[in-house]
């Protein structure tokens, strides 16, 4: 049995991903028709111990209930013991390390080795389309052998720096074929070309192994490639998070005690939820009625409608906006906007507001032109919820459809009934720092600088900025000034994050962004929380907090932005007109100066350009804080 940790099951091991064990045995994570089952026989599943409410997710992702993935239990308890989360064997074919025999097992069987101390492992080649499908490698079909079973086939390795030097043969029709170019997408090496697979008439057949039946295939109309065992683009998990927004406009205190007490009986509210959505509004009100009874507390009926109300609302809005954005805004926009309008102000109400508190603090000296909010985020509770992957690429549209594509992905049989679907998330708290640039400065910025701005921003690159995950530009198209507003943001987070490492004692990787953007004439945005976070319920140690009190984040800026003036690669680096990254959406960014590890980046390092920080070193006065650079 192996054990992983719970966050890991939202990524990067959830549903569809693969997942090396200690004995070097390749499984898949099983999908989540068979999740919370117990190996434990007379043991007792209460699955709503599980639930997580979060109204804002539900309502971007179309789907009521989230559940965090089981811990696993020893008998101490009858309640939710032994239970696990399924695995099943993939590939299904092995190689003897020796001989190089193949041969085919299935998911109940193991491999029975002879007095000749065989030794099998899995294969490290396998198949996989954009779609999302995945399968083993076929050997037979790509060897051309039409021996009865699955043949007398060997996989051979001669060690040459390409799969050329890889080939697989059948000894029966004495049929063999090297592996040279299974690997590459249709029209990856030459325009027009297809894909190695389909030159040889090898279709993808819709296999999908974490749903437990590898067998059972659908039409597929994407071109299927090979690929290696231990790909990185094998599987890009989709994962929403969402800070979670009190609602400040409660006049009634006894109101505001009462949502308090209301939200922790999360398991509860689920269900009432999904009676209120019903129609069923007295059972609703009952349900949370028991609930508040059971921890002690007595409510008046009318007083819980009052709360279920504004908890239950289809809008997603749970604050006053004064200022309204004066073009249509995609739906994931509209809710970061949400966020951005609480982050700014003033949070320091317990009373109201449980999960998140915000408190303003001064801008450092000599830096107020540039910045024009620092606020301390002492409280946080983070959710993030799974809703699917994509292979090969990332997904460029994955809130699409949902949730039925997400059901239909994860789901050997997708639920029908409201009251059953459901997708896994976790929640975690911590703490942060949040600052707005002063959009004043901003303006003047682009203004003074338009003709460099235009020739490092050429339309071309801005139509590929578009296509990263999490950006999300205007509906109106992608100008010159939201690109050069977003590659502002996003790169100055990443070059404080990598300066926080050195002040506030967390890694890289245990520190995350939140960017707020958007070049909206009449609202726009410019912010970026920059936040750590862990599953305890009491949050992390507050480093991050202390760190952006007026005395200290002034030297960390300074600091930040003198260490991306420069990159050990140089002029290559801040020269590169003709775009860096895997989907060519950088220009001055690479891994020697402000890339992160891919946890911590919302796009996957993607969409930065240090350059317009801090300029290039041939034209230093371009960037946005170049004239701090004089000042150091």
């Amino acid at each position: 049995m192996e054990n992983i940790r719970i966050g890991q099951l939202i990524t990067p091991f959830g549903p569809g991903a693969l997942y090396t064990d200690s004995k070097g045995i390749s499984l898949i994570i099983g999908g989540l028709d068979h999740w919370y089952k117990s190996d434990h026989q007379t043991g007792e599943i209460h699955i709503d111990e599980f639930s997580i409410f979060e109204p804002r997710l539900s309502v971007l992702l179309g789907i009521d209930r989230f559940r965090k993935p089981a811990d696993f239990r020893l008998d101490r308890t009858n309640q939710n013991a032994r239970i696990i989360t399924p695995v099943l064997r993939f590939p299904t074919w092995y190689r003897e390390v020796h001989t190089g025999r193949l041969k085919r097992v299935n998911l109940e069987s193991m491999i029975v080795t002879s007095e000749r101390n065989e030794r099998w492992v899995p294969v490290r080649f396998i198949s996989a389309c954009k779609a999302g499908h995945l399968g083993d490698f076929p050997w037979k079909d790509w060897v051309d052998c039409n021996c009865q079973g699955n043949g007398n086939l060997y996989l051979h390795d001669a060690g040459g720096a390409d799969l050329s030097s890889v080939w697989v043969e059948c000894r029966t029709c004495n049929r063999r074929k090297s592996l040279a170019g299974v690997t590459w997408l249709d029209g990856e090496k030459e325009a027009g070309k297809q894909s190695a697979f389909q030159r040889n008439g090898i279709v993808c057949r819709g296999y999908r192994p974490w749903l437990g039946d590898i067998r059972r295939g659908e039409v597929c109309q994407e071109p299927l490639v090979g690929a290696l065992i231990n790909q990185s683009n094998l599987y890009f998990a989709k994962v929403m998070s969402s800070i979670s927004l009190p609602d400040l406009f409660i006049e009634d205190e006894s109101v505001a005690s009462l949502k308090n007490d209301i939200e922790k009986c999360e398991h509860q509210i689920v269900n009432a939820k999904a009676m209120w959505r019903m129609g069923e509004k007295n059972v609703a009100i009952l349900i949370i009625d028991s609930a508040l009874k059971a921890i002690g507390i007595e409510a008046e009926q009318n007083k819980i409608e009052s709360v279920l109300e504004r908890l239950f609302s289809d809008s997603s809005v749970l604050i006053e906006r004064d200022i309204m954005p004066e073009q249509p805004e995609a739906s994931y926009l509209a809710f970061r906007r949400d966020e951005f309008n609480i982050l700014r102000t003033s949070v320091n109400d317990d009373l109201r507001s449980r999960d998140l508190r915000v408190i303003p603090s001064e801008v450092p000296d000599n830096l107020t032109r540039w910045i024009g909010k620092v606020h301390l985020v002492e409280r946080l509770r983070e959710t993030r919820a799974f809703y699917g992957f994509s292979r090969l690429v990332p997904d460029e549209h994955p809130l699409d459809d949902m949730p039925e594509n997400a059901l239909k992905q994860l789901f050997l049989h997708p639920p029908q009934q409201n009251l059953e679907k459901w997708l896994p998330a976790i929640t975690v708290f911590g703490e942060g720092i949040y600052i707005e640039l002063a959009e004043d400065e901003i303006n003047a910025w682009i203004q003074d600088n338009y003709e460099w701005l235009v020739h490092r921003l050429k339309e071309a690159f801005r139509v590929r900025l578009t296509n990263v995950y999490q950006v999300y530009p205007p509906q109106t198209g992608p100008s010159m000034e939201w690109a050069a507003r977003y590659l502002l943001v996003h790169s100055l987070s990443h070059i404080l994050i990598n300066q926080l490492v050195f002040e506030a004692g967390y890694s890289s990787a245990s520190l995350k962004e939140r960017l707020y953007v958007s070049a909206d004439r009449i609202a726009p945005m410019a912010g970026i929380l920059i936040y750590t976070a862990a599953g305890d319920s009491e949050g992390t140690l507050g480093g991050l907090v202390r760190i952006g009190h007026k005395d200290h984040l002034g030297p960390v800026i300074r600091k930040a932005v003198s260490r991306a003036s420069w990159c050990s690669a140089d002029p290559v680096c801040s020269e590169n007109l003709g775009s860096q990254g895997t989907l060519l959406a950088n220009l001055a960014a690479c891994h020697a100066c402000i890339m992160l590890p891919e946890t911590a980046c919302e796009t996957m390092n993607n969409g930065l350009d240090r350059a317009m920080v801090v300029g290039t070193p041939d034209d230093r006065e371009h960037g946005f804080l170049s004239r701090l650079l004089n000042d150091i």
